[in-house]
């Protein structure tokens, strides 16, 4: 069985590797990873668009990433659903559409060495 750190210092590069590329390239090459994902490995990572009744928006998502979705390599779940409430609140989702690279425990897989938002690093204000 694979381990956490396993994961972590092995598979995972080459997701790294993917979302270290430009867009649309990084999604292309994730997509791929997804797709030829050894069947013995315990922790496949998956990518899910997180979607809503009556939006627009995701309708064209949905539209963009038409044969991704039916081939199974894109997920589509809706953020009503009890996964969706799940995955929006343990990731901090509050809009949709989003298209989301999640780790077998549906936690987002963030690029390494990624710096936080300058939102975060703000100074919070004394009152």
């Amino acid at each position: 069985m694979t381990t956490n750190a396993e994961i972590e210092n092995g598979l995972l590069d080459p997701v790294q590797a993917c979302l270290m590329m430009d867009d649309p390239q990084a999604l292309h090459c994730i997509e791929e990873l997804i797709k030829n994902w050894p069947a013995e490995e315990a922790c496949k990572p998956s990518l899910v668009l997180l979607t809503q009744g009556n939006c627009v928006p995701c309708e064209e998502e949905h539209e963009v990433h038409a044969a991704a979705i039916a081939a199974g390599i894109i997920e589509v779940v809706d953020i009503d659903s009890p996964r969706g409430v799940d995955i929006a609140k343990r990731n901090n989702i509050e809009q949709t559409p989003a298209v989301l690279l999640l780790d077998c425990t549906d936690m987002i897989i963030e690029q390494e060495g990624k710096s936080p938002s300058a939102e975060e690093d703000a100074p919070v204000p004394s009152v």
